[in-house]
């Protein structure tokens, strides 16, 4: 999202949220010099929380990241919470076991349609022209969405 120049849209659409440990420190530590870095350490509004269902995430973990599997595990643990995640094979999983999800495009079409967002296709520009890979086919689908707003 910052990539986008929108990280403020999670506050904005969501008040607050909660990030595993692993995501922490893949963005803020490991990815210092990265985008979203600065912004997830300023972020009073986002909270670390570690899953308590360590089993989940040991099983989540045989076939996705650390930072999904905390992700999915504790997302699980908050029932009607919606996971923010683009990862395709978290977010077949996290459906699976009846989680909502939403990925950083759905995340800009919602900010968008809520007029946070004022131009959603320069938006994805930057996004790609920053280093984001994203599926020519997705981007036709969310634009289409935002054109029959």
């Amino acid at each position: 999202m910052a990539r986008a120049g929108h990280f403020d849209l999670f506050q904005l659409l969501y008040g607050r949220l909660l990030i595993p440990p692993s995501v922490y420190q893949e963005v803020a530590i490991r990815g210092r010099r990265q985008a979203g870095s600065r912004e997830l350490l300023r972020a009073k509004w986002i909270r670390r929380r570690r899953p308590r269902r360590m089993d989940l995430v040991a099983a989540l973990r045989a076939f996705l990241g650390r930072g999904e599997a905390e992700a999915i595990a504790l997302t699980a643990e908050r029932k009607g919470t919606l996971l923010l995640i683009d990862e395709i094979h978290g977010r077949r999983v996290a459906r699976e076991m009846g989680i909502l999800v939403v990925g950083t495009l759905g995340v800009l079409l919602q900010g968008y349609r809520n007029n946070h967002v004022p131009d959603l296709e320069a938006a994805i520009a930057r996004m790609r022209e920053r280093g984001t890979w994203i599926d020519d086919e997705i981007v036709e689908v969310i634009l289409a969405a935002a054109r029959a707003r």
